[in-house]
């Protein structure tokens, strides 16, 4: 049986062969679509660590987004992330390599996968029901700087020092599809406020809907903006004094 660290340098390797050259040159990671005007850049910096409190669905829909568009993702810390609903917004699980129970030092395992992985996404878990508790800011130090060296995006589930990019979302409302009879029916949806700060620009906000797809329709779950409810960031503003 591989070692902890074997197995994590393997799966490392292995995401790390499938992203093409195109990719590696892309300074910008997707999100959805109809989120990119709340990111400065339309995006996730590689080199970045972005901190994400709050609705799950976001970090998904930016997971599907990623692997849709070719790059590789790596989960550390998510034994309770739901996969199936992450392949039902577009994601390529081909391209996700998953560290459920990533022991006693899960920073160091998102260190090494940092190393080759576009996106490596941090959970709160290190398994058998303990959580992961706070990061020391030396260590969050190192795992940027890491991330920065080697051009890839470390997305955090909880709170992190000195993030980049901290995403804040809450499930508003859920919307139910009828069925024939009474009483019975699905989840149509849901709406999700989300606010972006990010370094050197005001906060941004917009409202989304998560929509699913209609009986007989083969689409994914997609993120689209509710009409009029994203406010673009800027930079703010100098006053030059005569």
């Amino acid at each position: 049986m591989m070692a902890r660290s074997e197995e994590v340098e393997a799966l490392r390797r292995r995401l790390a062969g499938m992203s093409g050259d195109v990719f590696a040159e892309t300074s910008v990671l997707p999100v959805p679509e109809a989120m990119t005007p709340l990111f400065p850049r339309g995006g996730l910096s590689r080199g970045t660590v972005v901190a994400s409190t709050g609705a799950v669905t976001v970090p998904m829909a930016i997971i599907a987004d990623v692997t849709r568009a070719g790059s590789t993702v790596a989960l550390v810390g998510l034994p309770r992330l739901n996969l199936t609903a992450a392949m039902d917004m577009g994601a390529d699980l081909s391209r996700v390599a998953v560290v459920t129970e990533p022991g006693v030092d899960p920073l160091e395992v998102a260190g090494v996968l940092l190393d080759g992985i576009d996106l490596v996404v941090l959970g709160p878990d290190l398994g058998h029901g303990r959580t992961r508790g706070p990061v020391p800011p030396s260590r969050a130090r190192v795992l940027a700087g890491r991330a920065r060296k080697q051009s890839s995006t470390l997305l955090v589930l909880g709170d992190w020092p000195n993030a980049s990019v901290r995403i804040d979302s809450d499930v508003t409302e859920y919307r139910h599809v009828p069925a024939r009879r009474s009483g019975f029916g699905r989840i149509g949806g849901f709406g999700v406020d989300v606010q972006v700060t990010a370094s050197g620009a005001r906060p941004s906000s917009g409202r989304f809907d998560l929509v699913a797809p209609d009986m007989g329709e083969e689409s994914v779950l997609r993120l689209v903006a509710a009409h009029g409810s994203v406010q673009r960031p800027s930079r703010p503003a100098l006053a030059v004094a005569n």
